[in-house]
This record gives C-alpha cells, structure tokens and sequence, in this order.
C-alpha cells in the first residue's frame, strides 16, 4: 500500500477468467488504494507484459491457476524469466503437494487458496509489495520470506479441510522421495553418499530405491 500521499498507488495486476473473482479483488484494492488492471487470460496478460516497459510494469500480480489457454504455472514461470523480480501470488482452489512445490519453485511468492479471506488476501498483498519495494538488498536479508514448509502446510490444510485420511502417511513418502532425490542430485548420483547424509543405513538405500522406483 502506498505511504507516501504523492506517491503513485502501487500497480497491480489480477489474472482471472472468473469475473466475479475479478470484481471483488479489483474493487477491494481500489479501495486500499492499489491501482488495479484485470485480465481474463493469462494470454493477454502476458502479451501486456511484455509490451509494458520496465519501469511501469506491475509491483505485484494475482494470477489464478487453472484458466484457457496459459495456465498460471506456465505464466508464472514466463514472467519470472522477463523478470525474476516480479513478485506473483497464485490463487487456486486445487491444490496438492507435488503443484505447490512446483509454484514455488518456480518463483511464486505465496499461495492464495479459493475461497479466500479477503483480510488474508490483502495482507499477503501487502507482503509482497513491501518485499519488492525494499529500499536495499540489506533490508530482503533482513526479512527473508524463503519459508520451505509454505508449501507443505498449504497442502496440508486443504487435504485435511477435505476430510483426507492418511495424510501422515502419504506425506512422509513424498518428503522422504523428495529428500532421496535431493541428495542424489547433490551428490551427483552417488547413492552410498546419499545415503549417509540422510543417515540411511545400505538396507533403508536398497529398500528406498526400490520403493520410490529410483
């Protein structure tokens, strides 16, 4: 949110082809003082992009998830590529663990599950414009937002809101899959390596590579 009373109000794009998404968003901002251009399509919103100069693009973008044509992973991980700066929260009402990890790892600053509060909204918006109007890279370092369990909680909430059963166990499997490739990809494939920096012993190695199909 804009500080300073002659400041320019703070641009920021909402990416939706649910108009009623579009309305609410667009009409709460206006009234927070943000300065707000809708989009139907990530499409068009990526055409605009690039057509914007560097100096007007948007401060922060609200993109949904499942839309025709570009969806809002593909669109996030665009506009990372022109801008890595750009701060952008995605908005979806389905989520699971594996698309989640995916958002942030190409670069998404927050999650926004449908339906939203609107007060939760408006405070990671806020968030997210503080961050990328920091005045230095002290400040970022200051305040990092690089929080890895985000996506783990996102996703535990919604399976758990969804009456989910063995959520425990099916998400013990994906972190130990998930931890099992990130020591391969950091030992460069060397599995006895892996393997003790997990504190694996050769039979839990054999017995999770043949599990997780490695």
């Amino acid at each position: 949110m804009t500080s300073n009373p002659n400041a320019l109000p703070n641009q920021i794009w909402i990416i939706d082809d649910d108009s009623s998404i579009r309305w609410v968003l667009e009409k709460t901002l206006n009234q927070a003082g943000y300065e707000v251009t809708a989009f139907e399509s990530g499409s068009n919103a990526l055409s605009q992009f690039k057509r914007t100069a560097v100096n007007q693009r948007p401060e922060l973008i609200l993109t949904d998830v499942r839309m025709p044509g570009i969806n809002g992973f593909e669109l996030l991980k665009q506009i990372k590529h022109i801008s890595p700066s750009t701060p952008i929260i995605v908005m979806t009402a389905y989520s699971d663990l594996e698309s989640t990890q995916r958002g942030f790892e190409d670069g998404a600053f927050e999650y926004l599950p449908k339906p939203f509060d609107i007060d939760h909204a408006l405070k990671l918006i806020d968030a997210a414009i503080n961050l990328n109007n920091a005045e230095s890279t002290d400040q970022l370092l200051a305040e990092p937002s690089d929080d890895w369990q985000a996506p783990l909680r996102h996703w535990a909430r919604q399976k758990l809101s969804n009456g989910e059963h063995n959520i425990l166990k099916t998400g013990s499997k994906i972190f130990e899959r998930t931890l099992l490739e990130c020591a391969l990809e950091v030992t460069r494939g060397r599995k006895q390596d892996a393997a003790r920096r997990l504190g694996w012993g050769r039979n839990t190695l054999t017995r999770k590579l043949k599990e997780f199909d490695f």
